[in-house]
């Protein structure tokens, strides 16, 4: 095995049996297949044997398989393994094993390894080590953000804002053209200021970069707000509110006061921006009232949102939903469903989905299954998102003349996801070795791996 060749089957699968099928062999005990495809050089079997091998015996007996099942690939310097392995030794407390795994990587600049390994040499003590390993890494944004986590409370905020860009470098500076390749420090140096005790400082800075060329930083407007909530400053909290950060502002206020036990003047604060039926701040309201019972109300504050905020109302409509099977008002929610989908169009799949997710919610899994089986072809996207959906029902996803129905030797619409759907079927209807022929057949080679992947 070589490390670009495992990366490669790790992307296409190609020679190996996708994780969703080889953990339904896990679960159905078909350990021989897995055994041979591992022994073949299959990472997602050898990794699922290590992981019934920690199930049988999560002692020492039971890890030290599992570490010699995964130490082929590891040998090859693949990362995926690698980090794998360390993150193993490391729940097992054995650190000093999992950072020298991780050492050569590190070194080389892996960013993966160093984000791993830095907060290995955290729990030991070892911040010297961490801001040595990542200091001088600091100009990137991922490596940065992590040398800001790992050093909170150990006196060194001074030190880690002089190893970060400055403010100025980044998309938030008014006038300087920005490169590609800059990044926002705004947030973490405001951290660090408040770190230090500097909460003038740092709201000062948040503040001026809130509005930048007309552009409203999301990030810095909720930061500023959670700031000013955690230090009690209320009357600024609302103050900016009124100068443009309403949703950002208002929504951080309302988590102060419900804190607090103000709870009438939290709601009176959402109910009174939800005015123009922002989505945000409603469904901030509605989980307000949820949380203290007031259930009827958390309904009232949703329902109309869908029908007004444009683009896509899913993310509204289930929580909605959920609230009403809560009350013990299903047949309201389908109702809703039915009765947006009539009123405002969309696909019938669409509409499938969400009556579907309701089913799922109430535990009635069958009754979406049976509902999806009239409805006739649906897509390979709805088909997915089902499965997803009732994976933890164990159900098995043949929907009549859906997309996983098919029969013989045909993949699904030809594509990966399709092969990967019907290959979990057949494991599910008992037929293990006809799922790996089948994926062998329509995974395996340049033909599938161009089409799906290149």
């Amino acid at each position: 095995m070589e490390a670009v060749d495992l990366d490669r089957r790790y992307r296409t699968y190609d020679g190996w049996i996708p994780p969703t099928v080889a953990s339904l062999l896990r679960e159905q005990g078909h350990f021989g297949i897995l055994r041979r495809q591992a022994a073949a050089g299959d990472w997602f079997c050898a990794h699922g044997l290590a992981q019934a091998a920690l199930v049988d015996d999560p002692g020492p007996t039971g890890r030290e398989t599992a570490l010699a099942l995964l130490e082929p690939f590891v040998a090859t310097g693949w990362m995926k393994a690698v980090s794998t392995v360390a993150g193993m030794l490391a729940d097992w407390d054995r650190l000093d094993e999992a950072i020298t795994l991780l050492r050569r990587a590190a070194d080389s600049g892996d960013r993966k390894a160093l984000r791993q390994m830095a907060p290995l040499l955290a729990r030991q003590g070892g911040i010297d080590e961490v801001i040595a390993l990542l200091g001088p890494r600091a100009a990137d944004q991922s490596l940065a953000e992590t040398l800001v986590e790992l050093t909170a409370g150990h006196g060194r905020d001074e030190e880690i804002a002089a190893l970060l860009p400055a403010v100025s470098v980044g998309p938030t500076d008014p006038f300087e053209p920005w490169r590609a390749d800059d990044w926002d420090t705004v947030p973490l140096h405001a951290t660090l200021l408040e770190r230090q005790g500097r909460v003038d400082e740092a709201v000062s800075l948040l503040h001026r970069h809130v509005y930048v060329d007309g552009v409203m930083y999301a990030d810095h407007a909720q930061q500023l707000a959670r700031l000013l909530a955690r230090h009690s400053r209320e009357a600024e909290l609302r103050r900016f509110a009124a100068d443009g950060g309403e949703e950002y502002a208002l929504a951080a206020l309302a988590d102060h006061l419900e804190e607090r036990q103000r709870i009438d003047e939290a709601v009176d604060t959402l109910r009174a921006a939800d005015a123009q039926g922002n989505p945000h701040v409603a469904l901030h309201l509605s989980e307000l009232l949820a949380r203290h019972g007031r259930r009827s109300e958390a309904i009232e504050a949703l329902r109309p949102i869908p029908h007004t905020m444009g683009g896509d109302p899913e993310w509204i409509i289930r929580p909605l939903c959920r609230l009403l099977v809560d009350e013990g008002r299903s047949d309201q929610a389908f109702a809703y469903i039915d009765d947006f989908y009539a009123r405002h169009g969309g696909t019938p799949d669409e509409r499938l989905l969400e009556r579907a997710e309701v089913h799922a919610y109430r535990g009635c899994p069958d009754q979406a299954v049976a509902e999806i089986r009239t409805a006739g072809p649906v897509s390979r996207y709805i088909v997915q998102r089902l499965s997803e959906l009732f994976s933890t029902y164990d159900y098995d996803y043949d929907y009549g003349n859906g997309v996983s129905d098919s029969a013989g030797d045909e993949a699904p619409d030809g594509t990966l996801t399709g092969a990967v759907t019907r290959a979990e079927h057949l494991v599910r209807q008992g037929e293990a070795d006809q799922a790996v022929a089948f994926l062998r057949r329509h995974l395996d080679g340049p033909k599938a791996l161009r089409r799906e992947h290149l």
